[in-house]
């Protein structure tokens, strides 16, 4: 198994990696803040804890892709952007968590271009920042 987005391998689709911040994604959403009123009566205010709500994390992922020249990059780069920004919620998968999340894309930037010399091969490698906005799980 591998990463995926909406069941498609990152790597082998996409040319994609995640280098970092996959961890974030482990983090405990925020709560909300309840509904609560402050009588003019009474010390303190009321807070109504009947429910429990929570926020969907912002997650920044630092993302490669690796392609073989120029024109592949670009093919992989529109292509994972088309998936991403589709409508609706998407599913990202992430194997060292055994768990899927819903999302939905949010920005990309900080890209960086270079060449690598891989085996003796020339590839083209662009580092970037993937924000996502990860929907509250918690039941």
């Amino acid at each position: 198994m591998a990463d995926k987005i909406n069941n498609q391998d990152l790597k082998a689709t996409y040319g994609l990696a995640i280098l970092t911040g996959r961890e974030r994604l482990l983090s405990y959403p925020e709560r909300k803040e309840p509904l609560n009123f402050d009588w003019q009566d009474q010390n303190g205010n009321e807070y109504h804890l009947g429910k429990v709500f929570f926020k969907d994390n912002e997650v920044v992922l630092q993302c490669a892709i690796m392609a073989t020249d120029n024109a592949d990059f670009w093919l992989k780069y529109n292509s994972f952007f088309q998936e991403i920004a589709k409508p609706n919620w998407q599913q990202l998968f992430i194997e060292d968590h055994d768990m899927s999340y819903q999302f939905f894309y949010k920005s990309g930037n900080n890209f960086k271009h270079s060449l690598k010399r891989l085996k003796n091969v020339v590839k083209v490698f662009v580092k970037f920042d993937l924000t996502i906005l990860v929907k509250s799980n918690v039941l």
